[in-house]
């Protein structure tokens, strides 16, 4: 009984919240790893037992909060791959998905750091606490839940515009949290902040289409208007509800409405190549301009007739690579005929992810620009368009030399997307990996 009466509940309370916080947006994704699911009833048993039996915080409780770090970072990179994959959804809903991706390991990254010594970013407890709950829901649960929301919807100016807002005042408010010099005194400006924040999801609220059920919000409006007073009242030093009384009122309000809203939303199901959709321009670079230039002569064998009907098929459909390195959608073949120059494919080059997680896919759209095939020889090759991670042209040619079947592919490319200059040694070493794995699915057909 001395032992239950020393407890903290209000920190056991917060850590359900945070969990489940972490955990329900996992049902987001249907490609989650059911292995982490099951963890997390185990990993929030272990550190409520540390926890309890612990003297105070250190690194015990810090240690056994540290499965959250797992769940933030499996929620990243599952946000990274939605992002990452669906380049022409709009850049608003983008950038939401991203913060979703990243407001979960920010709020683990603080609750394992204030299990360590009750303080993060200058809050002591219990604000804390309370910071890092706030995080997972506001900035990472939420977020998540109107992306999901938001991506089957028709375009709108005042969602999108209303995302915006959202965006820019969750990020300013989070930002003001850290710079604050009293950690419980709010600036006037952050309370414009958080206008902002609430006036960014009430435009959004207010333009999703009436075949959504508007229960969520029923609990978020009210719970991010409290929040959005409770600023403007601690900044201007009007009186108002105590900190106990918002973690209560304003706390359960946005969980409730952030869990209902994610409970209704559609599921990602993972990475599909795009349409072949004929809106994007073509949009090439000249081999001076590119950043790889690359020239592969490789001796698939023997000549065989029958093996180079199958390797020709294979090609001139873009068999070229094996479907764990690329998935495709092509013009022709939903049209039900060969193809001939002008036609367009959807690409998708997949790139290795966490494990248990669907592979990270960066779309593209290229349309046919050679096609020739004669008895001995066949030619295909393609020019990118504006939706694709680089600007280039590859072509590949497979063609009798004496008593062997010879493979010719060249390609230069430039990278288009600010992701793939980031991580242009990555690139490349991928881009390479695919080569080889081309080869040898040609080379297994021949």
């Amino acid at each position: 009984m001395e032992l239950l009466a020393t407890v903290d509940w209000f920190k056991i309370i917060a850590a359900f919240c945070f969990w489940f916080a972490l955990v329900w947006a996992q049902h987001l994704d249907q490609s989650f790893p059911a292995w982490l699911r099951r963890a997390a009833l185990p990993a929030l048993a272990l550190w409520l037992v540390a926890d309890t039996l612990c003297d105070g915080p250190g690194r015990v409780p810090a240690l056994a909060a540290s499965p959250a770090l797992i769940f933030a970072l499996w929620l990243w990179a599952h946000g990274l791959r939605r992002f990452l994959s669906d380049d022409l959804a709009p850049r608003s809903r983008r950038l939401l998905e991203l913060m979703a991706a990243t407001g979960p390991l920010v709020a683990a990254i603080a609750w394992v750091w204030s299990r360590y010594n009750r303080t993060f970013a200058g809050f002591p407890d219990p604000l804390a606490t309370l910071t890092t709950v706030h995080f997972a829901i506001t900035f990472g649960v939420l977020p998540l839940a109107m992306a999901a929301t938001e991506r089957p919807l028709p375009s709108s100016r005042v969602r999108a515009c209303g995302i915006w807002l959202y965006i820019a005042g969750a990020s300013a408010t989070a930002l003001c949290f850290a710079l604050r010099s009293n950690p419980s005194q709010p600036s006037g400006f952050e309370a414009i902040c958080a206008a902002l924040f609430a006036i960014g999801f009430l435009l959004w609220a207010v333009r999703v289409p009436a075949t959504i059920s508007r229960l969520p919000f029923g609990f978020l409006v009210p719970g991010l208007l409290l929040g959005l007073a409770y600023t403007a009242s601690v900044a201007f030093g009007w009186p108002y509800l105590t900190i106990p009384q918002m973690a209560a009122v304003h706390g359960s309000l946005n969980l409730l409405g952030a869990m209902w809203l994610a409970v209704q939303a559609p599921t990602f199901v993972g990475p599909t190549p795009p349409a072949p959709e004929s809106h994007s321009a073509v949009a090439a670079c000249s081999p001076a301009e590119a950043i790889f230039r690359d020239a592969h002569r490789q001796d698939l064998g023997p000549w065989c007739p029958e093996a180079f009907e199958r390797a020709k098929a294979a090609l001139l459909v873009y068999r070229f690579y094996p479907d764990d390195v690329m998935v495709r959608r092509t013009q022709f073949e939903e049209e039900g005929r060969p193809v001939r120059v002008g036609d367009r494919l959807g690409l998708g080059l997949l790139l290795p992810n966490l494990p248990g997680l669907s592979p990270f896919m960066l779309p593209a759209i290229v349309e046919v620009d050679v096609v020739e095939v004669t008895a001995q020889s066949v030619r295909f090759g393609y020019v990118t368009t504006e939706r694709h991670y680089g600007r280039g042209h590859w072509l590949a040619e497979i063609s009798r030399s004496g008593d062997r079947a010879i493979l010719s592919v060249t390609c230069h490319i430039r990278p288009a997307r600010w992701y793939v200059w980031l991580g242009l040694p990555v690139y490349r070493r991928f881009q390479l990996a695919a080569f080889r794995a081309g080869l040898a699915n040609l080379r297994a057909l021949h």
